[in-house]
């Protein structure tokens, strides 16, 4: 898939995370989340990372490694969280702006791992935007649509990076799927999400 295809999908995965973010209502900041460790405040709060790190990787701007641990991030210190939606919002054409540069997917790149192929952090950030939507929207009772050939691009992606980013402590342990499920939910399996996760039944 050549750089132009790859950084609409890029946009269109960091659209579905702004847009579930912009429909939570700040009384559900404190619901459950697919990840036992977060309430819905903390995944907001990484979102808003990653947003950064994004932008900030796509222009080979250097930044703070503090940043990956920061709770609240600096974008959000100091404000209330009525504004976080917004400051994430602000966040998203900053960085679907850095990706829609062909520079952006040539050489090496580091989201504070070792350097890796810049195509590749790509596709697991338009895996990783995507599947945060879903984390935000399922938590918050929001519906999810995630265009078909986007669920296939994710798919792809985390058949060849689930295992490595797992062998590292970035995913959970795989959980069993059917094979004939759609392309979504297998992604969310391989990421190590029940794709049949309520808030109701994390209570």
């Amino acid at each position: 898939m050549v750089p132009v295809a790859r950084a609409e999908q890029l946009a269109q995965s960091i659209g579905l995370v702004a847009d579930a973010v912009g429909g939570t209502p700040v009384d559900q900041y404190e619901n459950p989340t697919p990840d036992s460790e977060w309430r819905v405040k903390d995944l907001v709060n990484h979102i808003a990372m990653m947003l950064v790190l994004t932008r900030d990787v796509g222009t080979r701007t250097d930044w703070d490694s503090a940043l990956l641990a920061a709770n609240p991030v600096p974008l959000f210190a100091g404000r209330p969280e009525t504004e976080w939606a917004r400051l994430v919002n602000s966040q998203a054409e900053p960085a679907v702006r850095a990706w829609s540069e062909p520079a952006a997917w040539q050489g090496e790149a580091s989201l504070g791992g070792p350097p890796m192929p810049a195509e590749a952090l790509g596709g697991i950030l338009i895996t990783e935007f995507a599947i945060h939507a879903w984390d935000v929207a399922v938590a918050t009772g929001q519906r999810l649509d995630v265009p078909e050939p986007l669920a296939k691009t994710m798919l792809g992606t985390y058949s060849r990076e689930a295992p490595r980013m797992r062998s590292v402590g970035l995913l959970a342990d795989e959980v069993p799927a059917d094979a004939h499920a759609p392309l979504f939910e297998r992604t969310l399996a391989l990421s190590g999400r029940n794709p049949r996760w309520s808030p109701l039944r994390a209570e």
